[in-house]
């Protein structure tokens, strides 16, 4: 999962039992990327499945709001 700097999650990388550093590989595309989000502030963490189900799902769902910038996606 990974996270804005607000705590909210904005996307996720397949697991396939990836280490931290090649969930970001699979992620971002390109090394400017991954830094450039990292600068925003943004964490990496990895979660198990039913943890995502039940804490992050429904902050990836359309018009999921972010209670920090009042940005809806």
């Amino acid at each position: 999962m990974f996270f804005e700097a607000c705590g909210c999650a904005f996307g996720l990388t397949e697991d396939r039992g990836y280490t931290r550093s090649q969930a970001w590989r699979e992620f971002f595309d390109t090394a400017h990327e991954r830094n450039t989000a990292m600068d925003r502030g943004v964490t990496g963490v990895l979660v198990d499945h039913d943890r995502y189900v039940a804490e992050f799902m429904p902050m990836l769902l359309s018009g999921y709001t972010c209670p920090h910038t009042a940005v809806t996606t």
